[in-house]
């Protein structure tokens, strides 16, 4: 496993990431840390479904809902 060390640059601490991992310059990342301390770094995406072919996303499930409509307060959870 490789390992990369965090240093300070300004005001901010850096973490470099090798190219190895083939991340673009100035793609954009959610990040979150968790009680452990495990940093995650997930890409952002601004739609997911832009590449979708049509149908990839629907199964037979949905037939279940293709005739239902909302009345009045169904939607209100």
């Amino acid at each position: 496993m490789d390992t990369v060390r965090a240093r300070k640059q300004g005001n901010s601490i850096m973490v470099t990431l090798s190219s190895k991992l083939e991340v673009k310059e100035g793609q954009e990342f959610f990040y979150y840390k968790d009680k452990e301390g495990v940093i995650s770094l997930i890409p952002k995406v601004l739609d997911y479904f832009e590449k979708a072919e049509k149908g990839e996303f629907v199964d037979e499930e949905d037939d279940l809902i293709a005739d239902f409509y909302p009345v009045k307060s169904e939607l209100d959870d």
